[in-house]
């Protein structure tokens, strides 16, 4: 774009806050203390941008005795694959939050661990703390998804990043946070 002397100045550091809508009535409704915002699933037709190892992770993060709740918010075709994540299952009367009510849910978390996908997005552009994981399918460099909190942990291969190796990665922000 930039060569094209098309202003650049703007397009890395996109503010998402506007659509942020308060979630507090719903997430009150279902805990009242900070919360981790996990994120473990992609469209189905990009299975090989799915990190398989989110429930290791959480039992890991769980058995440290950090004040986190563990919370997930399933799409409206991700109901039935959420029911098998260890986490709290995020809904509004039992449908999928909408957008900017997912929005107003990231906005609010203390920390996002997502495969790549729309809500990671999110999260990195309203200054969210947080990791994204990627695998051969692209580069975080390229869809400009890290920021000063947000950042990528990239591998060759999704399967073989042990929950204890992405732990490890984040052990320190969460100190700082919890």
């Amino acid at each position: 774009m930039e060569n094209s002397k098309i202003n650049t100045n703007h397009t890395l550091k996109p503010d998402f806050s506007w659509a942020c809508f308060n979630v507090d009535q719903i997430v009150n409704k279902y805990f009242g203390k900070k919360f981790i915002l996990i994120f473990p699933f992609s469209s189905p037709k990009l299975f090989h941008k799915q990190w398989p190892h989110f429930n290791k992770l959480i039992d890991i993060i769980k058995s440290k005795n950090f004040n986190f709740e563990i919370v997930t918010a399933p799409g409206p075709n991700e109901m039935e694959e959420a029911k098998k994540i260890n986490a709290t299952f995020l809904t509004n009367n039992n449908k999928a939050l909408n957008i900017m009510e997912l929005a107003g849910l990231i906005k609010k978390s203390s920390f996002v661990i997502a495969n790549d996908t729309g809500p990671a997005h999110m999260a990195a552009h309203l200054g969210l703390n947080g990791v994204v994981l990627f695998g051969y399918h692209t580069t975080a460099k390229k869809v400009s998804i890290e920021t000063d909190n947000f950042k990528a942990i990239s591998v060759s291969d999704l399967s073989k990043l042990s929950a204890e190796d992405v732990y490890l990665k984040i052990k320190e922000r969460l100190d700082l946070i919890n």
